[in-house]
């Protein structure tokens, strides 16, 4: 039975379903345009659901054929497994040879070993800005362990393991497709010292936390959002002159930097509100 993402103390509202939030959200912007510019088409992806279940449970909910492909995340003892249904790799396949996906909604079927060789190219687009989004987590190299399309053939060494579902919609042309992520749940879960039996209890550390932000919480922080670059030689600013234009080496896509006190930095999106330029926020700092 699925359930809502429930890290950090089991509150859904919590900080580290944010954080996760955040992450998918970037990784499913930088990848329509990494598959856009990959097959040459117009690509659109949203992120879905995020839940978690049991691993077992989530074994059973794969229908047949699938396209099943386990990665590991090295230097992590983890897997990854990217699950596509059928139509939608069949569809990403035709892009792929120049088709427009008008030949109508493919029909559910096992992949052939060539479909299989492209669909390892088209993950290895997908798999760079996923590295990129995960970052903040953790830094690890994806490398193909398994292809398949039999849910059946999986290893499975502990049912009960909680699995963390990352869903994503993309939109091929007119064709809507779906694709999901699932792996260990312990990937996202920060790292636990261990700490003395006799150490008083966390509830004392947590209201003289509380006690000491609400001392500084009418203070005023200079908040900052800026854009790195370009880079110009001493006689090229000494010529500058009024009207000229500077290009910075940003896409409309690329994430930027919020700087608090030249210390805090949060990640997020420059997009508009009104008239206006905005700063939208991915993730708040821990």
């Amino acid at each position: 039975m699925n359930q809502r993402l429930n890290l950090a103390r089991r509150d859904p509202s919590g900080p580290q379903f944010r954080m996760l939030q955040g992450i998918h959200e970037t990784f499913a912007r930088s990848l329509a345009t990494a598959l856009s510019t990959f097959l040459q088409s117009e690509i659109q992806c949203d992120l879905g659901e995020i839940s978690v279940e049991a691993l077992g449970d989530f074994h059973k909910t794969l229908s047949v054929p699938a396209c099943l492909i386990t990665m590991r995340l090295h230097p992590r003892p983890e897997s990854m497994l990217l699950h596509f249904d059928a139509p939608t790799v069949l569809t990403l396949l035709e892009f792929l040879l120049g088709g427009k996906g008008d030949s109508g909604p493919a029909e559910p079927r096992g992949l052939t070993e060539i479909e299989w060789s492209l669909l390892e190219e088209i993950v290895r687009v997908m798999v760079r800005p996923l590295g990129e989004a995960w970052r903040i987590c953790h830094n690890v190299e994806f490398e193909v362990e398994s292809l398949g399309s039999d849910p059946a053939l999986l290893a499975c060494p502990d049912p009960s393991q909680p699995t963390v579902r990352v869903g994503f919609r993309i939109q091929l042309g007119g064709h809507m497709g779906d694709f999901e992520i699932a792996l260990p749940e312990a990937f996202f879960q920060p790292a636990v010292p261990e700490t003395d039996q006799d150490a008083p209890s966390e509830a004392l550390p947590q209201a003289e936390l509380e006690h000491k932000l609400g001392l500084i919480e009418d203070t005023f922080v200079e908040f900052e959002v800026k854009l790195q670059g370009p880079s110009l030689e001493f006689k090229e600013l000494a010529e500058l002159r009024p009207g000229q234009v500077l290009t910075f080496d940003y896409s409309l896509h690329k994430p930027v930097q919020a700087v608090v006190n030249d210390a805090v930095t949060m990640p997020g999106h420059i997009v508009s509100s009104g008239r206006k330029r905005a700063f939208q926020i991915e993730q708040l700092p821990s």
